[in-house]
């Protein structure tokens, strides 16, 4: 994962497509969306997840507990 946000306000995190799949990301979306306003696109090889209007009492965590999500969220 990677990435940054062109507004230091919103946080920007790239999943690589050759780990992570796009239907994982959208289930983790679905279950944090009360938290933050999503968006996301395919570009190349990644998925790209921006959160804007993030939660202020979860901003300092959101990024990786989401992270964390949807890796646990990931099933063979």
């Amino acid at each position: 994962m990677k990435g940054k946000s062109a507004n230091p306000e919103n946080i920007l995190i790239s999943f690589d497509k050759k780990l992570y799949n796009l239907k994982a990301i959208k289930l983790a979306i679905k279950e944090y969306q009360n938290l933050a306003n999503f968006s996301f696109r395919q570009k190349n090889n990644y998925i790209q997840v921006e959160l804007k209007n993030i939660d202020k009492e979860v901003r300092p965590i959101i990024k990786d507990e989401f992270c964390n999500y949807v890796l646990s969220l990931m099933r063979p």
